[in-house]
């Protein structure tokens, strides 16, 4: 052994003061999470220092929670900053508790598979009744229309202990929100149909068609029962009949929206990015899906950052400004529209890159955003 190699600790010795196996940190070696500080030339043994066990001890912990890889090296990058990291953690237990959220639903369908005699469970909610119609309008346009898919022609609601959210999607764009409530019973999924979901914002609007003063009554209450919902506003019931499906797993669609921060995440306002995608004379190009003719119009960053449209034939945007920044991402422009609903506020754009999906959130809310799928140029 070389003088060097007295001061490191072998693999072996690392391992054991770290938790992690020698194939776990071999295996860290090769991902470049976890590079040792010497690799004999002649032998390929690793060596590693003291200020090395630290870091290997924090692998080893986050390894034992089911961290993914990317999390693992970017809280080792951030390690030195602990809000960094501690945002990092939040972000996986919240992954982790709707892994189990969804392992309860999924075990309670399966129950109801096996016995549907015994499943009588039921779960009552209260909730506001205006932030369950802004709910719903949030999500209402990227309900699915095509007869061939039918488990995209409703609008999923997820009751969780603290509240529903509310999913939509027609493959190519996916509509998130969600209403805190008062939760009397398990965690349930329910799919309501489209008729049943536009009934019930009726219901919620009241008989004026306004959100306001729906005869003194400002909260709903909403009955999931084994093959039916009733929902109930000022002592009017509407009773809606689940689709019989599973509907698609929105997770994969929603990485960013889990915890992974986003490459890009852009502030801009709202009503002027409508009044742009309005305007007469906005660029746009012509793209046919499925025998089906859309405009597309493409989104970039000007010299301060700052999100504009751009002509998605080429480069320069409606200001005559040269370039698009590194940012340029096409999208369909009604999905835009719909995604930016009254286009009020200040709105967020998050997003890794041009043919990844990009989310459309308000920055007041996280609860609730839009995911549309970019178009190819």
């Amino acid at each position: 052994m070389t003088a060097v190699e007295s001061e490191l600790r072998s693999i072996g010795e690392l391992a054991r003061a770290s938790g992690l196996t020698v194939s776990a940190l071999r295996f860290y070696d090769r991902s470049g999470v976890l590079p040792p500080a010497r690799v004999d030339p002649v032998t390929g043994y690793r060596w590693y220092t003291e200020e090395q066990v630290a870091p290997a001890r924090l692998v080893a912990g986050l390894r034992r929670v089911g961290m993914p890889l990317t999390g693992i090296a970017e809280a080792l990058r951030h390690r030195h900053r602990p809000a960094e990291v501690h945002r990092l953690l939040d972000a996986h237990l919240r992954r982790l508790e709707d892994g189990l959220a969804d392992a309860r639903r999924e075990l309670s369908r399966i129950r109801s598979l096996i016995d549907p005699e015994e499943t009588t469970v039921t779960t009552r909610l209260v909730l506001s009744r205006i932030d369950l119609a802004a709910a719903v309008d949030a999500v209402r346009f990227a309900v699915g229309a095509d007869p061939e898919l039918p488990v995209l022609s409703g609008v999923l609601l997820e009751v969780a202990p603290d509240g529903v959210h509310l999913f939509a999607t027609d493959r190519f764009r996916l509509a998130v929100a969600r209403v805190g409530a008062t939760v009397d019973g398990p965690p349930v999924s329910v799919l309501l149909p489209v008729a049943a979901v536009d009934e019930l914002r009726t219901l919620l609007s009241g008989r004026d068609g306004s959100l306001s003063g729906l005869d003194g009554s400002d909260v709903a209450e909403v009955v999931v029962s084994p093959g039916q919902v009733t929902v109930t506003v000022a002592g009017r019931p509407l009773t809606a009949v689940p689709l019989p499906y599973d509907f698609p797993d929105y997770r994969r669609l929603l990485r960013a929206q889990l915890g992974d921060a986003p490459a890009y995440r852009i502030p801009f306002d709202g009503a002027a990015l409508r009044a742009a995608l309005t305007a007469d004379g906005v660029p746009v190009c012509r793209r046919a899906h499925e025998g089906v003719e859309h405009e597309v119009v493409a989104l970039g960053l000007d010299g301060r950052g700052e999100l504009r449209l751009v002509d998605p034939n080429g480069a320069g945007g409606t200001d005559g400004a040269d370039g698009a920044g590194a940012l340029r991402v096409a999208v369909n422009r009604e999905y835009l529209l719909d995604a930016l609903g009254s286009g009020d506020g200040q709105l967020v754009l998050e997003l890794d890159g041009p043919i990844t999906p990009l989310a459309v959130r308000r920055a007041d809310d996280a609860d609730a955003f839009s995911v549309l799928m970019p178009v190819r140029l």
